[in-house]
């Protein structure tokens, strides 16, 4: 890495503040705010942000062609469109959460060839309901994983051969951390295993994405550190943040060498927010040579 620097992109106060993603067409970043029902969009080159309200939790956005946006909301994947009015206009693509008050779209990542991994929260500890589930580029749904109870940040290897996935919360038969499976050429998951622990953390791991050298850059939340990790697991940078609560990052930027990374004021006291007052915003850090 050459010398880091860190500053607040924007902060609107984002309650649950999730989900970023690089729109590499338009070159505009994307965000959510999953419990105030918001869709955020920022353009670097005019500084200027825009935001739309969603009917349900948003847990992830992505751009599409002609404006149009897929994301996924508290029930399923919507086909979205941003209207003048700060409304959107959405129509169910797939429903994912069984008509309960408790499951709900969580985050989610797209891959080279349009796919997209995306994950679910809901249930109990001794009956977890959290998914994950790849969608085709023609939107087609499977199941490819289950039994988490706050599922998160979904990555992939730069080869695409692994897939990452991160239990946030914990419980009884699958402790909080990082876990990679090899995808078999069926789709298939095999051969998991809880890569990166959480024992030594009071905090929680968040959002999970990946840079070209297959590093994972993690977010960790109740606390106010982005940390990089080695493909073995083994950590190598900690990058201390202006902000509690850190969500996620994306890779973004004109040469994709910027992170950008979301937090949360849920649960912050006045006490935290006086110290990082960053908390809810975005997060932008430059200076990091590799990048996604």
């Amino acid at each position: 890495m050459s010398t880091i620097d860190v500053r607040c992109l924007v902060n609107p106060g984002c309650s649950l503040g999730e989900g970023p993603s690089w729109d590499a067409a338009s070159r505009r970043l994307y965000w959510v705010d999953i419990l105030e029902n918001h869709i955020y969009r920022h353009d670097p080159a005019t500084g200027r942000t825009e935001s739309w309200t969603t009917p349900e939790h948003v847990g992830f956005v992505f751009a599409g062609a002609n404006g149009s946006l897929v994301a996924g909301f508290k029930s399923g994947l919507h086909d979205v469109t941003l209207n003048v009015d700060g409304t959107v206009t959405a129509s169910r693509i797939d429903r994912i959460d069984d008509d309960r008050d408790d499951v709900r779209f969580n985050d989610a990542t797209r891959d080279r060839e349009g796919r997209i991994w995306a994950c679910t929260l809901g249930g109990s500890a001794e009956r977890p309901l959290g998914a994950y589930y790849c969608y085709d580029p023609e939107l087609n749904r499977r199941t490819v994983d289950e039994s988490y109870l706050v599922a998160n940040g979904p990555a992939l290897s730069p080869d695409g051969r692994l897939l990452y996935t991160v239990e946030t919360r914990g419980h009884p038969n699958r402790p909080k951390g990082v876990y990679v499976s090899r995808i078999t050429p069926s789709g298939e998951l095999a051969e998991q295993r809880l890569l990166i622990g959480w024992n030594a953390h009071a905090s929680s791991p968040d959002g999970v994405v990946t840079d070209r050298d297959g590093n994972l850059w993690l977010g960790e939340f109740g606390g106010n550190v982005v940390r990089c990790f080695n493909a073995t697991g083994e950590q190598t940078a900690a990058i201390p943040l202006p902000a509690w609560n850190v969500t996620k990052a994306a890779f973004g930027g004109e040469q994709g060498d910027r992170l950008y990374v979301t937090s949360a004021r849920y649960g912050v006291d006045d006490e935290t927010l006086s110290r990082y007052p960053d908390t809810g915003g975005v997060v932008e850090i430059a200076g990091i040579v590799t990048a996604g």
